[in-house]
């Protein structure tokens, strides 16, 4: 179960596909505006209406500290919740997964159902050590060490009233655990398409997660690109699938590397109309998708917001960043990647065509970037990837459906 959301989707898509192509049967829930995608890789798919399917809507740019999102993501998962629990009621599934924000979704279902839960995570992982929550909005450690404590008084404005909405939730399914409870709960099986060298505080994270690294498929329902004929490096921009409707951005984008050494390809998802940029020079082009990891192959460089999706597949084919992270979910992807010396971070308010093409010359031309980025690039190809998390997987059904209790429909796959 994952909603409409390109970074999230995607790497669900390839495990997905993975394990049809492995003989299961697999359910995939999300918006209707990706169903087309999921039906590419085989699987079953139900749609629902989800506020994710026009972005426009949602007025993002407008709410770069995310202080809408949590409730707008709980309603949406909620749309999703019903849905699934009327199409399945009398098919079942042995194994549950759930992309992490749908987590109030697999974890109601896995509780109502009584069939176990995996969460899938396209982002940092959190434990004891490491919290997401705190990362994203550069909150400082608690003063133990440990993580934040989840009430709603001790949350920014409007975390009462999600607070309040998932309490409803649960009463409405007949799931009595309490609210701060069932959100810091964990499963026994955890996938994080990142490598564990990548995640911060890597190293504390125990033997239910499991860092398979990126998890990337061919992407065929995707525009086809065909690298260029003129030779110059090319240097893909991307703000990702959903925080993209900022024309300003692109234009900055298009009179930086406008008459300059460089081969763009921009894309700008549903955010804007390609139109909007006008007349292009020969050296920039501008598409709404298209496949990143296919650029990428052909890349020296790579301009993004920061998405871990986007992160990773550069990484893992070798491609240094600028990254300028224009939310609250992207800031701690930007520090992580100019902690470990992979690119370079800028402050989207500062940014300006003279910086830009600046920072992308200079993180080009850094031999220390390029060794640390060549490293990383090995840590992505040794996490396994795709096999690996359909291993994990596997191996996590066979252990579940093997204990008394733990099994669903034999027949229906994930």
């Amino acid at each position: 179960m994952s909603m409409p959301i390109a970074g999230h989707l995607f790497p669900n898509l390839a495990v997905v596909e993975e394990l049809i192509r492995r003989g299961h049967r697999v359910s995939f829930a999300t918006g209707e505006s990706q169903a087309e995608a999921v039906r590419h890789t085989g699987a079953d798919v139900i749609t629902y209406g989800s506020s994710f399917d026009d972005v426009k809507k949602l007025n993002l740019t407008q709410d770069r500290d995310g202080a809408n999102t949590p409730l707008t993501v709980l309603k949406d998962g909620t749309a999703m919740l019903e849905e699934v629990k009327a199409r399945l009621a009398d098919d079942r599934p042995d194994l549950v997964l759930y992309d992490m924000l749908a987590f109030h979704v697999g974890r109601v279902l896995a509780r109502t159902w009584g069939v176990p839960a995996v969460q899938l995570n396209p982002m940092f992982a959190s434990n004891e050590h490491f919290s997401l929550h705190r990362a994203m909005h550069d909150a400082p450690p608690a003063a133990d060490g440990g993580q934040e404590e989840q009430k709603p008084q001790a949350l920014s404005a409007g975390m009462g009233e999600w607070f309040a909405a998932l309490a409803g939730l649960l009463a409405s399914h007949g799931v009595d655990t309490p609210p701060g409870e069932f959100l810091t709960a964990t499963e026994e099986l955890t996938l994080v398409y990142l490598p564990r060298e990548f995640q911060y505080e890597g190293d504390t994270f125990d033997e239910t997660f499991v860092f398979a690294g990126p998890c990337v498929n061919n992407r065929m329902f995707m525009d086809i690109w065909q690298p260029p004929a003129d030779g110059l490096p090319v240097v893909l921009v991307s703000l990702g699938g959903i925080f993209n409707e900022l024309p300003d951005f692109f234009h900055t984008i298009v009179r930086a590397f406008t008459d300059k050494p460089w081969h763009a390809v921009i894309t700008v998802g549903n955010g804007i109309d390609p139109d909007e940029l006008g007349p292009l020079p020969a050296n920039i082009e501008v598409h709404r998708w298209v496949s990143h990891s296919t650029v990428l192959e052909h890349a020296r460089l790579l301009v993004s917001h920061g998405g871990t999706g986007s992160v990773t597949e550069s990484l893992s084919l070798g491609v240094p960043m600028v990254v300028i992270p224009q939310s609250s979910d992207t800031r701690p992807t930007a520090r992580r990647v100019e902690e470990l010396g992979l690119g370079r971070r800028l402050d989207h308010t500062e940014l300006g065509p003279e910086l830009l093409i600046k920072t992308v010359e200079d993180v080009a031309a850094d031999g220390e970037i390029r060794a640390n980025v060549d490293r990383m690039k090995e840590h992505m190809r040794t996490a396994g990837g795709t096999a690996r998390a359909a291993d994990a997987l596997e191996a996590h059904l066979r252990r579940v459906v093997a204990e008394p209790g733990k099994g669903g429909n034999a027949h229906a796959g994930a």
